[in-house]
């Protein structure tokens, strides 16, 4: 209890309960914004519902399918607080359509025939979830982090305002391989100034970053110029005339979040174990990155695997469903995905040594003496096999 009250001082409650109140406040707003809308917005008051009859799908499963009669309550517009009814048929998949409940809100086009109003749906409104999620992230990063919460949702923030100019950038025609590096410059200095501030570990976290992605770039350089992937089979394409320099931006910008957090996390490690190790010796501060570096790249590694499989696992079970074989997958569709894992891959164990090697040579500069005679023989010494072989 006494370690509680040392954590919680007066003025953390009291900015906790000012962000709680302010969590509330924006929830009932977002369950109560009809008036900002101009679409039509009609909140769904009872469903009746009624099968109808099944039909073979390609791999012979029985696909379900149900009418509804639906009652609803306009909330805005001309038609406000009427009644409207109308029928939605859907499946039990909902691959195609939607299955509608009571309570929900929704987009609907009314028109009107001898007074009896009726309509077609344009879509769910779900601002509110979405809201409360984001006001969930942001309650919960500023209660446990404090300050640090609030500047990682400031580079959140600056982030998402850089990648919507650099897509308003590319729709006027600019070269969307130039504005990847772009991204990837300023995605990666100001997150790591906003978060760690101007010192040492930061710079050398910034350049380690920016070489370990040059390293990956200049690796999938070589590799397409042997063999082009077949770019025109990527979902959603609509053929414009660089759908390899989109591809490689997905990669570069999908693997610059891993690569930076190994940068700064081995530049981070580093710079304690200079300044806080008694006796510190370059060989044993070397062997002491190598642990690091070992420790940090299967979960980097696996973080970039669930990544890739959680985006492209609703659609490939989605063709699967739908009569395409795994082998069709694999060939045309998944070879995307893994093509992405490798890369990305390739560029986690890059930055391991490449990080270890800057915050070194920053270490260097700032006084750390030593012998650094071997630095280059075990900053770049990552066979995993020898910590195996020690132990036996």
């Amino acid at each position: 209890m006494a370690l509680i009250k040392k954590y919680w001082s007066n003025k953390k409650v009291i900015i906790a309960g000012i962000v709680i109140i302010l969590f509330l406040a924006v929830l009932i707003l977002a369950d109560n914004n009809y008036c900002f809308y101009h679409k039509t917005i009609a909140s769904v008051k009872s469903v009746q519902e009624k099968y109808i009859e099944s039909q073979e799908g390609p791999n012979g499963e029985q696909e379900k399918y149900y009418i509804q009669r639906v009652k609803a309550v306009v909330r805005n517009g001309i038609y406000k607080g009427k009644e409207i009814n109308f029928k939605n048929t859907y499946s039990y998949s909902g691959i195609k359509n939607e299955k509608y409940q009571s309570g929900e809100d929704i987009f609907i086009e009314i028109s009107e025939n001898d007074g009896k109003l009726s309509g077609t749906v344009s879509g769910i409104k779900r601002d509110k979830y979405v809201v409360f999620l984001v006001g969930l992230f942001v309650t919960a990063l500023v209660l446990i982090t404090g300050k640090q919460g609030l500047l990682t949702l400031l580079s959140l923030l600056v982030n998402i305002l850089i990648f919507i100019l650099a897509v308003g950038f590319y729709s006027k025609g600019k070269d969307f391989e130039i504005l990847c590096f772009v991204m990837v410059i300023l995605f990666n200095c100001l997150t790591l100034l906003i978060l760690g501030g101007i010192s040492r570990k930061t710079i050398g976290a910034m350049v380690s970053t920016l070489l370990a992605v040059a390293a990956t770039y200049f690796i999938y350089t070589i590799v397409t110029f042997i063999e082009h992937p077949s770019y025109e089979l990527m979902d959603y394409i609509v053929a414009p005339n660089d759908l390899g320099k989109i591809f490689m931006a997905g990669i570069i910008i999908g693997c610059l979040g891993a690569i930076m957090d190994v940068a700064i996390t081995m530049n981070s490690a580093v710079h304690e174990f200079a300044h806080t190790a008694e006796h510190l010796t370059w060989k044993s501060l070397i062997k002491s990155i190598q642990e690091i570096g070992y420790d940090i790249m299967g979960t980097m590694i696996n973080v970039l695997l669930f990544t890739y499989i959680s985006g492209s696992l609703p659609g490939i079970i989605l063709k699967i469903k739908n009569g395409y074989s795994l082998n069709t997958l694999v060939q045309f569709n998944i070879v995307f995905e893994i093509i992405r894992f490798l890369v990305g891959s390739i560029g986690i164990i890059l930055a391991i040594p490449i990080s270890g090697f800057i915050a070194v040579v920053f270490l260097k500069k700032e006084g750390i003496n030593g012998n650094v005679s071997n630095l280059k023989h075990y900053i770049f010494n990552f066979n995993c096999f020898s910590r195996w072989r020690k132990r036996r």
